[in-house]
């Protein structure tokens, strides 16, 4: 792989740009597959930011490479893992974010939270929860919140959460027809 320096800059596409020439481009979009069912641009093709690396392969050499994500910032740092293999990327300005600011057609799928955020919410439910029963109700509640703290301090550790796997076989996170390969769809924190 090349060796890349701080002056390697990625340059940036503007949604306006992108959309008026969006047919000779190759679309890249990075996130994780359940963000790009809730929304993406149409046909691009999904590889999340974790395991491009691994599977750049994947991308198309043919026509200009455009790599997306929410907001740019994993798009950015996409495109400097596709610099080094030999691409010549470019990141869409603002992402999708700036993609819908601008009334770009978005092809919309099933509206999900993604995993991290409902892990958020069940860490922090379940804390609160805690917290709450300890101090109105008995002390030994208070082992919830440390429950919930070994849990995370041991995702942090090992890089697996036990909580993010669950969730991602929960009935309402199925993905029904993704352009992810079912072996690589369990690919982000929770993996």
């Amino acid at each position: 792989m090349s060796e890349l320096t701080n002056s390697t800059i990625c340059e940036q596409i503007a949604p306006a740009e992108l959309a008026a020439y969006a047919e000779e481009k190759v679309l890249l979009d990075v996130r994780s597959p359940i963000e790009f069912e809730t929304e993406h641009i149409e046909n691009a093709l999904n590889i999340p930011l974790d395991v491009l690396e691994a599977r750049f392969e994947e991308v198309p050499r043919k026509g200009r490479l455009v790599v997306i994500c929410r907001s740019g910032k994993r798009a950015e740092r996409g495109a400097y893992t596709l610099l080094g293999r030999g691409f010549q990327p470019k990141v869409l300005e603002g992402g999708m974010v700036a993609w819908r600011k601008a009334g770009l057609p978005i092809k919309e799928g099933k509206k999900m939270l993604a995993i991290e955020r409902q892990i958020q919410l069940v860490v922090g439910v379940g804390v609160l929860t805690g917290v709450l029963l300890g101090v109105f109700i008995n002390p030994w509640f208070l082992i919830i919140p440390g429950f919930f703290g070994a849990g995370l301090t041991f995702a942090g550790l090992s890089g697996t959460c036990a909580l993010g796997i669950l969730l991602q076989k929960a009935p309402w996170n199925k993905i029904g027809n993704s352009s992810v390969p079912p072996q690589n769809r369990k690919k982000d924190c929770c993996s």
